[in-house]
């Protein structure tokens, strides 16, 4: 059970796509940094539907996603991603195996 801890933009870096394509069932994605923002697109969010996804609360903040980031969440079902913080990273990252930051 792998922790894929995605950190770029997915516009500008591949490591979203290249994580997906070896990402097992029972793997876990967490979105930080500039990677939240693929969360805006639909194409992202399709590929992303069948993932256990959390995603860093500070840095949606951070960009000012946070309304987008809500109607998101609202459109989507209820689980299709836990917005997090900090400890509950640290937690996770305790839950699973190993973390791989890409």
């Amino acid at each position: 059970m792998i922790l894929h801890h995605i950190q770029t933009s997915a516009l500008t870096d591949s490591a979203l796509s290249t994580c997906l394509r070896y990402i097992q069932p029972n793997d876990s994605i967490l979105l930080a940094g500039d990677a939240v923002n693929c969360l805006l697109q639909i194409q992202w969010q399709q590929r992303l539907a069948s993932v256990n996804l959390f995603v860093l609360q500070d840095d949606i903040q951070a960009r000012g996603l946070q309304p987008r980031v809500e109607a998101i969440a609202e459109h989507m079902s209820a689980e299709f991603f836990h917005i997090i913080d900090y400890s509950d990273f640290v937690e996770q990252s305790l839950k699973h195996n190993k973390v791989i930051t890409w």
